[in-house]
């Protein structure tokens, strides 16, 4: 995103770039079932170590983070939900399928 020079050919490359995530996972991701939602949610903050929403919003600003926010709430997955196995037990799962992935036991 910094190697253009303009602000406009950054959010034509923003564009351009979202239109290609949607084509490519929307039929993918409108088949999930809320748990698999909150679980994506979940890996991702596992993941990045950022909260699904705060990526929204650094990448689409933050009335489309809140948009996304608003519609992911209606339907029981919170973007801003946190990861934290030490505390959650349903996070403590998460972690422990993971590292077996991981190791290649599983």
């Amino acid at each position: 995103m910094e190697t253009f020079p303009t602000q406009k050919e950054r959010e034509d490359h923003l564009t351009r770039m979202e239109k290609e995530v949607f084509n490519q996972y929307k039929p993918v991701l409108k088949k999930f079932t809320r748990s698999q939602g909150k679980m994506l949610v979940k890996l991702i903050n596992r993941e990045t170590n950022q909260s699904s929403y705060s990526i929204l919003k650094a990448f689409l600003g933050t009335f489309r983070a809140g948009f996304w926010q608003t519609f992911g709430k209606f339907f029981g997955v919170n973007l801003k939900a946190g990861y934290n196995p030490d505390k959650d037990s349903d996070d403590a799962i998460i972690e422990r399928v993971c590292v077996l992935v991981e190791q290649g036991m599983l």
